[in-house]
């Protein structure tokens, strides 16, 4: 077999935005040098085969199964019943009819199947085998990342040209069904695909010019509950009380926009407050957790100039910012002495869209 192409994708961390872009509104988030890598080669089939090393699974997929696959995804309900739920009966119902195919493969044959009949690109007589360096369920959106490198790599093997909103569209079907939401992919998506910073708004997923330098300091705090448990913590608080939480989700809204601003004009004092803030808010919402909380406090208190939870909440990872090398070096001691997984990381300039190779 040969190697027909080759995609990477990056992790990414959230700058602001979690949970309230389910309700519609912005985030922010930063690609990151962690990757996940999807290869395409020639199989001697007829089928498509998705090989995960990394879960030591594969599995085989006809004409006749992606297509049944095909006709049910395109069909389901879209319909926005409930604001932060949308399309989620559609969603579960196709999920729940082909669950015999397992949860780490639907995600990937759902693309395949997409691309295969609506694009017309060659998905059959090839492998496809994906490997991640991307920690799973921590808060560096590992779906969103894998979904991407996957997609990409078909796209690119099929020698096919999809527009960047298609492409994202496309990528996006894996985590509807990932994550059971209409909505699922927006915050994380658009950071794996083009890479750097990406902002979430009224005008989609937009890659953001931003030169500003930066320095983050990871730390992690063990593992995390699935996404979708802490979506449903929040929606149960607002199906409780509506006005307290739009208070909440409108100010978390108004942190994201003005952390675009202050990355812009450089101002990494102002950006780390904004992130303090938006970590406060999270945890009014029920998302934080004991050893989130304390792993930013004690970052506050050891030069960071903010920090925050990252992703889902419940556990998994935060971040925080810090003024250069000299701190970065002294809050992860700090941080690992009290227990935490703490490494700094560099920001990805580059997404799936640039970080291929192809055969020529």
């Amino acid at each position: 077999m040969s190697m027909l192409a080759e995609v990477k994708a990056p992790a990414n961390i959230k700058i602001g935005g979690e949970h309230s872009v389910v309700y519609g509104g912005p985030s922010l988030s930063a690609a990151i040098s962690l990757y996940a890598t999807s290869t395409v080669e020639d199989l001697d089939s007829k089928a498509l085969e998705i090989l995960l090393p990394d879960l030591d699974r594969r599995k085989s997929f006809s004409h006749e199964e992606l297509e049944a696959l095909h006709v049910d995804f395109d069909a389901r309900d879209k319909s926005p019943p409930i604001p932060g739920r949308e399309g989620e009966a559609g969603i579960k119902k196709y999920v729940a009819k082909h669950a015999g195919i397992g949860m780490e493969f639907l995600p990937y044959a759902t693309i395949a199947a997409r691309l295969h009949f609506d694009y017309g690109a060659r998905v059959l007589s090839r492998r496809v085998t994906v490997r991640s360096d991307v920690p799973r369920q921590s808060g560096y959106a590992s779906s969103a990342v894998c979904s991407t490198s996957f997609a990409m790599a078909l796209v690119k093997a099929a020698g096919i040209i999809i527009g960047d909103h298609d492409a994202i569209d496309l990528i996006r079907d894996g985590e509807r069904v990932q994550h059971g939401a209409e909505g699922s992919g927006r915050i994380d998506v658009g950071p794996a695909y083009f890479g750097g910073y990406v902002e979430f708004g009224k005008e989609g997923i937009v890659p953001m010019n931003i030169k500003t330098e930066t320095w983050f300091v990871i730390f992690d705090t063990g593992p995390k509950p699935p996404t979708s448990e802490m979506v449903g913590r929040v929606r149960e608080l607002y199906n409780r009380d509506r006005k307290h939480t739009d208070r909440i989700l409108k100010e978390i809204d108004e942190c994201v926009t003005s952390d675009v601003d202050a990355l812009g004009k450089g101002d990494l004092k102002e950006l780390g407050r904004l992130m303090s803030r938006n970590h406060e808010l999270l945890r009014e919402l029920g998302v934080s957790s004991n050893g989130l909380d304390t792993a930013v406090s004690i970052a506050l208190s050891n030069g960071a100039l903010g920090a925050k939870m990252c992703g889902g909440g419940g556990g998994g990872i935060g971040i925080a910012l810090v003024n250069d090398d000299v701190v970065a070096d002294a809050l992860e001691k700090v941080l690992r002495a009290a227990g935490f997984a703490a490494y700094r990381v560099e920001l990805s300039g580059k997404g799936a869209k640039d970080l291929s190779r192809i055969k020529s």
